[in-house]
């Protein structure tokens, strides 16, 4: 008798509070049992947690896996790899583990290849994926195939994590550049406004341990977009020559020529972008680090627009401050 009087106020109570709910919205009911009730992800910037049995991650699979993972990071003037990957044998797979962020589960005793991404299983804001296949060989074959792809979904949404955290700790108001160029950027308020032109804008970030620094630039489309990318650096250079100085009188940032820059082609809202990455000095001086920066080539409105972050931290590891820099200015929104 309880049992059905137990089963009755359940089903009046979803009748009562999806009928009060709007149309669209979720229900008070699904609120109750919603992800909210799980315990938030956990787990430091770009850290990964493989589980897998020993003799998976010590052999093919495993290396393959590794081999990527923590590869060393291009343009930093020491050796950081791109993540911190831990594994653990499934057998020590504790609950407290299964509150890690980024998941990665190695099994080569399923019954076919398959690369499956899972949110929120067992944390708000956890990624849990599943690479399996029937055998190490055919598990090694597919984390080879599927390796840039998990990296690219990891490494959006911990920069998606890291620029929503920041929303509540930046500026309220921005320079006239902004609405002029119909952009819009969220800057945390640790950051300065040091120059502010027609054209350009300069932030700085000054701390005891190091400096940060975010130049946007908006100009006209190249005419010759065969050449687009050999354009990238001398811009850059032009731009913290005259905006970047040093401590020395006639001091000023350059890019580094001995480590030539990386380039790549990627997407930023939706634009064709370049991405450079690579080290600065400064000239006249002694001070140098790496630099991230990303070229839009806005078609539409025949307009190049140019954001660069940098770094100056001595004897500090950097990947993971560039991380978080990369993090605010991939967020840079053509409004």
């Amino acid at each position: 008798m309880k049992l059905k009087t137990g089963l009755f106020f359940l089903l009046a109570l979803s009748l009562t509070l999806s009928c009060s709910s709007p149309e669209g919205e979720e229900s008070a009911l699904e609120k109750i049992f919603s992800d909210d009730t799980l315990p938030p992800a956990n787990g430091g910037i770009l850290d990964i947690l493989v589980v897998a049995e020993d003799k998976v991650w010590n052999g093919g699979p495993g290396r393959a896996f590794e081999e990527h993972f923590i590869g060393m990071v291009y343009g930093l003037p020491q050796p950081e790899p791109r993540y911190t990957v831990r594994q653990v044998a499934p057998k020590e797979f504790s609950d407290l583990l299964k509150r890690s962020r980024y998941i990665v589960l190695l099994d080569a005793k399923a019954d076919s290849s398959s690369l499956v991404f899972e949110m929120d299983k067992w944390a708000r804001g956890q990624m849990v994926t599943h690479l399996s296949a029937p055998s190490d060989l055919d598990l090694r074959k597919l984390t080879l195939k599927e390796n840039e792809t998990i990296d690219a979904r990891i490494s959006d949404l911990e920069s998606e994590r890291l620029y929503t955290k920041m929303q509540p700790l930046t500026h309220k108001e921005y320079p006239e550049f902004f609405s002029k160029h119909n952009l819009k950027l969220n800057v945390p308020r640790d950051f300065a406004l040091s120059v502010s032109t027609d054209d350009v804008v300069v932030y700085w970030k000054t701390t005891t341990l190091a400096d940060n620094g975010i130049i946007i630039y908006v100009g006209d489309l190249p005419e010759d977009e065969a050449i687009i990318g050999n354009n990238i650096i001398p811009l850059r250079d032009s731009l913290t020559k005259l905006y970047v100085p040093g401590q020395r009188d006639g001091s000023y940032m350059i890019t580094e020529d001995l480590v030539k820059p990386q380039l790549n082609p990627t997407e930023v809202q939706g634009r064709f972008s370049i991405e450079a990455r690579g080290l600065w000095r400064t000239h006249g001086d002694i001070m140098g680090g790496p630099f991230v920066s990303y070229t839009l080539y806005d078609e539409e409105n025949n307009r190049l627009i140019y954001i660069d972050s940098f770094i100056l931290a001595p004897e500090k590891k950097k990947r993971k401050s560039l991380f978080e820099l990369e993090s605010i200015i991939r967020n840079l929104e053509i409004l």
